[in-house]
């Protein structure tokens, strides 16, 4: 870990992908572990990879104006993964976004799209006296295959490519893969190991792919059976031991760990399976974590307000 925490507003080198670990847990709500979100800034491009509960309150304690961000990628349709896009929709409009919420998803979205747009049309009424237009919106573009789903390559930003995991039945969703200039970042979404991950994670600069905590500790922690916590570690998700073989056949020059129950008593044990079959570099990620893809691939804290207030609009 780096020795100097990341400030807010600190600059972004031109040949360099920023990625903000915004939430890393599970469906299990905890105070201290948000569910799945990842912020990406790279160039003049900043979004999300899922938005789920907790996630709008961390975004807001890096003091990032709502109004530089204006779209979210999301992977599948799980409440961990998509619970805090109401929040961060309407608190967005609130605060200070005027243009409409651009959604990417795989099929379904459009209707949870629809559905918020219902569930809180009472809600942006009575506000549309005090806010400006615009930001009360929210559009969404499905995809139901593999493929580049946005592209600002070209013009000096990002390109985009989802392609299809393995994680539960009726399988519908995807994992993420940005490239920036030289770089290149892989998000797993939920996932077991897979050909797909495998084949678009190879060679990448950085690899977030989730992990579930050992079955027989997770049983335990849980105080579920262990053929349930061998079902929801092992098949629904992936186990720290089989990380370590994707990260061995990827070789990304980081790999980091999410969606773990990351408590002290939990970490050393995962980190053991992942070292059965892998030696690179790998790290546990955590809430808040700030991830530097550029010449080296550095990580550390951010410096955060738990009680921020509002900031001012972008230029």
């Amino acid at each position: 870990m780096s020795d100097n925490a990341f400030s807010p507003g600190e600059a972004l080198a031109d040949d360099e992908i920023r990625v903000t670990l915004l939430g890393t847990g599970t469906p299990f709500p905890r105070r201290g572990q948000a569910c799945a979100g990842v912020f990406v800034e790279a160039g003049r491009e900043k979004f999300l990879l899922d938005c789920g509960p907790g996630v709008p309150q961390n975004f807001t304690s890096l003091e990032t104006p709502f109004t530089a961000v204006d779209k979210v990628f999301v992977t599948h349709h799980h409440v961990d993964h998509i619970g805090g896009l109401d929040h961060f929709w309407i608190g967005g409009w609130t605060y200070g976004r005027r243009t409409p919420l651009k959604v990417w998803g795989p099929p379904g979205t459009a209707d949870i799209v629809d559905g918020l747009r219902r569930i809180y049309a009472w809600d942006i009424e009575t506000r549309l006296d005090a806010l400006p237009p615009g930001g009360h919106e929210v559009t969404c573009v499905e995809f139901d295959r593999d493929g580049v789903i946005y592209d600002s390559f070209d013009q000096g930003g990002v390109r985009i490519t989802a392609f299809k995991v393995v994680h539960t039945e009726p399988q519908n969703t995807y994992g993420m893969k940005i490239e920036y200039g030289e770089r290149v970042f892989v998000f797993s979404g939920d996932t077991k190991k897979c050909d797909a991950l495998i084949e678009h994670a190879a060679g990448c600069d950085l690899l977030i792919h989730e992990a579930f905590p050992p079955a027989e500790l997770y049983a335990e922690k849980s105080n579920r059976p262990i053929e349930i916590a061998k079902k929801i570690s092992e098949i629904y998700h992936t186990s720290p031991r089989e990380v370590g073989e994707v990260f061995a056949a990827t070789r990304p020059r980081l790999g980091v760990i999410y969606h773990m129950y990351n408590n002290n008593d939990v970490v050393g044990p995962a980190l053991d399976q992942i070292r059965e079959g892998y030696r690179g570099a790998v790290e546990i990620g955590y809430d808040l974590m700030v991830i530097n893809v550029g010449k080296e691939v550095t990580t550390r804290p951010a410096i955060h307000d738990d009680k921020p207030w509002p900031v001012g609009r972008t230029a």
